[in-house]
């Protein structure tokens, strides 16, 4: 086993070493990066009850009236710059030379005074952490890269040398030991990733290429491969700790490869102006480092990038308001799902998010030209429950009234300043006026939702006629409450087994009555606490020997009298039980 020759070793390398030591034992700390100076700070490990900061030093000896100097010029940065805006409970001055009694002595004096707790890690603790750690140690000393790239090729073999005609049980175990060996092998090896190897049934080019994306473990690299016509490898590294990516960066060179004037050019500026994603635009990858740099060989292939979830989770929760021509907010809708990114080769920010039923998505273009760029995309309602999707409906449907959009921090300031849709693009756009029609079939369904215990969702209205859509529109200004008149040309009736006489008079008025069903799709939903009451006012028997001589059981054929008028209502009835 490798071991750490700290006196031997080059000063960058320990610190960086010793860093990784303190950075995998802690793996949610970070390591400060520092644009002008460090403020006297290496790493930091947050704590629900303070920091805790090191200081790394690559001092292998008893210390020099220099190197002694420039702990004191540390502590004393960190005290006049970090102390005042962080919350500290420790400060360590890490060292692999371990402390005598004397410059023990000498730190408790410098530090003293000012209430955080002060220690000193020397060598021995260092040796302990290493020994724990002999992955780390052969990957900084000893030949540990190039151990993993052998276990990365032997890895991609995974599959193919399954037993042949061994019965289902042994050959299952045969793959899952397998899988589990190489895994194995490759966590052993790999200090700062973690290793998940998969076989599965399948094809790659049907694989979501964002689920990873959208997974709550942070994955730093994901490798897909088609090992045959019925399956494929796939393996994900994880990093160990929050700072594995610097402290071993995965790295690839791509030269994209645009038409000019294309729709995939203008997609790649804007990814180096404001940091947006593109999808699918062909290039060729030149070369690659980093743990994996043998899972894919450079060459030709298709390329996209995309903003993880989360990304931006440090900022506070953001809204939009629409506005009216005398500053007023019209409507309000929560920005979910947010995600940051900035531009590669530019000044300019891309933000996205969704309103919260995940229907109206928003992409801002900030910072990066004298307009800033607001781009609204309306998905499928199919599924959604009607109070969910409504008020992004609203916001389309009022846009055209409405002064502009503003960006602002949840129930705060503004984050941007008034965006004012182009109006004649307002008034090209088909989705105002179809936000308005789509908002009265909302509200007709929210209200059906007041009358059934069933969950009632937005049918697919490209697949549902239009006088189904108009009857939905219809019961819901009924189930408000309305009274509809209308018109008809002839009823058809049973004559019951009533002993009550038809009416003499030529003309009368006929009411019926009728269950309340709504279709929503392929479901029927019959609503049990109302009832549809339709009153003919004037009514008159299509032939009156007919009508005089029915008899219970005999079909009656009625027609207007004298008007064609008719009232339709929704009156409320006791629901059955349950």
């Amino acid at each position: 086993m490798t071991t750490v020759n700290w006196e031997r070793e080059p000063g960058e390398k320990v610190e960086e070493f010793v860093a990784a030591l303190l950075l995998l034992k802690h793996p949610h700390g970070n390591r400060i990066t520092p644009s002008r100076g460090d403020r006297g700070v290496d790493l930091r490990v947050w704590n629900p009850d303070g920091y805790d900061i090191y200081q790394v030093k690559r001092y292998s000896r008893p210390l020099t009236a220099t190197q002694a100097t420039s702990v004191e010029n540390s502590w004393n940065t960190f005290i006049t710059q970090s102390l005042p805006v962080l919350q500290v409970r420790s400060w360590t001055l890490v060292t692999p030379w371990e402390p005598t009694n004397e410059r023990l002595d000498w730190l408790e004096r410098l530090t003293t005074g000012h209430g955080i707790h002060t220690h000193w890690m020397g060598g021995i603790t260092l040796d302990g952490l290493a020994a724990d750690n002999p992955a780390l140690v052969e990957y900084y000393f000893g030949d540990g890269g190039q151990r993993l790239a052998r276990l990365m090729a032997d890895a991609l073999q995974g599959g193919r040398e399954v037993p042949e005609g061994v019965p289902g049980e042994d050959l299952l175990q045969a793959i899952i030991t397998r899988q589990r060996s190489l895994a194995t092998a490759l966590n052993t090896v790999d200090p700062f990733y973690r290793y998940e190897v998969q076989i599965r049934a399948g094809h790659v080019r049907d694989q979501a290429w964002d689920a990873d994306l959208r997974s709550p473990v942070p994955v730093a690299w994901v490798h897909y491969r088609q090992l045959d016509e019925q399956s494929y490898l796939l393996m994900r590294l994880l990093p160990r700790c929050a700072e594995s990516p610097r402290l071993r960066p995965i790295t690839a060179s791509v030269q994209l490869e645009v038409p000019a004037g294309s729709p995939e050019q203008q997609a790649v500026e804007d990814w180096l102006r404001y940091g947006a994603p593109f999808h699918d635009v062909p290039g060729t990858v030149t070369s690659l480092t980093g743990p994996p740099g043998l899972l894919s060989a450079p060459g030709p292939g298709r390329f996209s990038f995309m903003v993880p979830a989360g990304a931006g989770d440090d900022r506070p929760d953001l809204e939009i308001r629409l506005m009216t021509a005398d500053n007023q907010v019209a409507h309000t809708l929560d920005l979910i799902d947010v995600r940051i990114s900035r531009g590669v080769d530019g000044p300019g920010t891309w933000l996205s998010g969704t309103d919260r039923s995940g229907v109206l998505e928003f992409q801002f273009r900030l910072n990066a030209s004298d307009r800033d760029q607001v781009r609204m995309t309306l998905s499928s309602l199919v599924g959604k429950t009607p109070a969910d999707v409504l008020p992004a409906i609203q916001l389309v449907a009022d846009l055209p009234a409405a002064t502009g959009l503003v960006l602002a921090v949840r129930g705060g300031r503004p984050l941007t300043s008034l965006w004012r849709p182009d109006e004649s693009e307002v008034r090209a756009s088909p989705l105002p006026d179809m936000a308005r029609w789509t908002a009265g079939l909302l509200e007709a369904l929210i209200t059906v939702q007041a009358h059934t215990f069933h969950r009632v969702m937005i049918p697919d209205l490209d697949e549902t006629a239009p006088e189904r859509i108009s009857a939905l529109i219809q019961l819901g200004r009924l189930l408000r409450g309305e009274e509809v008149r209308t018109t008809w040309s002839e009823i058809i009736m049973t004559r019951g087994a009533s002993d009550v006489p038809p009416p003499a008079d030529p003309e009368f008025s006929v009411l019926l009555t009728n269950e309340v069903q709504v279709d929503l799709g392929d479901r029927r939903i019959v609503l049990d606490d109302v009832q549809r009451r339709v009153l003919y006012h004037h009514v008159r028997p299509a032939d009156p020997h007919e009508f005089a001589s029915a008899q219970p059981g005999d079909s009656i054929h009625l027609v207007p009298g004298s008007s064609a008028e008719a009232t339709i209502a929704v009156v409320s009835i006791s629901p059955s039980p349950g």
